[in-house]
């Protein structure tokens, strides 16, 4: 039955070239020196992949690239796994939307479920495009033992998907940048959550 068995590592991208926390999810900014100390430290640790799936943002797709090119295997970008479009809120500090959003965000910092901020896209279409491209993505021939380099938000989604949380609870789920997870997909079991937040040693 192990031939069965596909195995997917999920990373999240590492520290993008930006100041202070904002939301910046469809924006395409590149990772910071830190950020891609931070993916290839803990890319030392990966075995050999059958394939190597990507946002199409540059903080996840230039990194994949590069992993591809040492690993010689297939590459594929998901486009559907780009980070939520915050609209208004992208690249404003939290401090800033709370003095002109303060109800609505407190409202998604409880529960994202509904919640669309202005101009941006609701975040129930951001989970099920998410899902649904996950849906595709395992269903394909891609070989048992898969990357996908992804965002905090995309991640957060496939695991309360996989462990069938309530999306409500999403923001509980701690996903530092360059955090590594695991999770095992076998027909006629539950997702398994092999390790989660598997974050990289620090060089000496």
């Amino acid at each position: 039955m192990a031939e069965n068995i596909i195995t997917i590592d999920l990373l999240r991208h590492g520290a993008v070239d930006a100041e202070g926390w904002a939301f910046r999810g469809s924006t395409d900014l590149p990772l910071s020196e830190a950020g891609w100390q931070q993916m290839r430290s803990v890319a030392a640790s990966f075995e050999p992949f059958d394939q190597i799936a990507t946002s199409p943002l540059q903080r996840c797709r230039l990194f994949a690239n590069e992993l591809n090119k040492k690993q010689q295997t297939r590459l594929m970008t998901l486009h559907d796994m780009r980070e939520m479009d915050f609209g208004d809120w992208e690249n404003r500090s939290f401090d800033e939307i709370e003095t002109e959003y303060g109800t609505l965000l407190r409202q998604f910092w409880q529960s994202p479920v509904g919640i669309q901020p202005p101009g941006g896209e609701e975040f129930d279409d951001f989970s099920q495009r998410v899902i649904h491209c996950w849906q595709r993505w395992i269903e394909s021939d891609c070989g048992n033992h898969r990357l996908l380099v992804a965002h905090g938000g995309v991640i957060r989604v496939l695991l309360a998907h996989l462990l069938d949380m309530p999306i409500a609870a999403l923001w509980r789920l701690h996903l530092p940048y360059a955090s590594w997870s695991r999770v095992s997909l076998c027909e006629g079991h539950q997702p398994r959550l092999l390790f989660m937040n598997r974050e990289p040693t620090c060089a000496d």
